[in-house]
């Protein structure tokens, strides 16, 4: 059995609730990337977009769990602005993965495609799997999560399962 870490931000509980209910089924092991300064309401959600646009990395508090001791670990961010977010950028930039690794977003719409691009630039490697929810998606994302991880269980080479972009969605989770 491979022993699976899903590391994941959250802001609203989008991407929380996406990262529990994978862990369920893959049975992981789990840990949230959290901020230091944390920021709520309008200031931080302008924040979060200023981060993710200019590519910064915030500081993080520490990992409870050590990423290198696991066979695959699965990143999830919320898209913020069409780009992974600050927290998940810090983390992947400390944390390159040395095994197998995995990609979950949910986001407002669109933004995965190019989200994912820049977390296999940040692994250093390419995923072995993707998985975008829009927002919209959330509340019956059953089949979507179940072939995600029938995905991550096989040793086929990657494949998305990134859904057609919403025009009018500009940020989620």
């Amino acid at each position: 059995m491979m022993k699976t870490l899903i590391v994941y931000h959250s802001r609203t509980g989008n991407t929380r609730r996406v990262a529990q209910a994978l862990a369920r089924r893959l049975h992981a092991d789990v840990d949230e990337i959290r901020i230091v300064q944390p920021m709520g309401g309008a200031i931080g959600y302008a924040m979060c977009a200023l981060e993710s646009m200019a590519g910064l990395a915030p500081a993080l508090r520490p990992s409870h769990r050590d990423p290198s001791r696991y066979d695959l670990v699965v990143v999830g961010t919320p898209v913020w602005f069409w780009n992974v977010s600050s927290p998940v950028r810090s983390w992947l930039e400390a944390n390159p993965p040395r095994h197998r690794v995995a990609f979950f977003c949910t986001m407002g719409g669109s933004g995965g495609r190019r989200a994912f691009a820049t977390m296999a630039d940040l692994a250093g490697r390419e995923p072995v799997a993707t998985l975008a929810l829009p927002e919209h998606e959330l509340g019956h994302a059953d089949v979507a999560l179940d072939a995600f991880v029938r995905r991550l269980r096989s040793n086929a080479p990657a494949r998305s399962a990134q859904r057609p972009p919403h025009p009018l969605a500009l940020h989620a989770a």
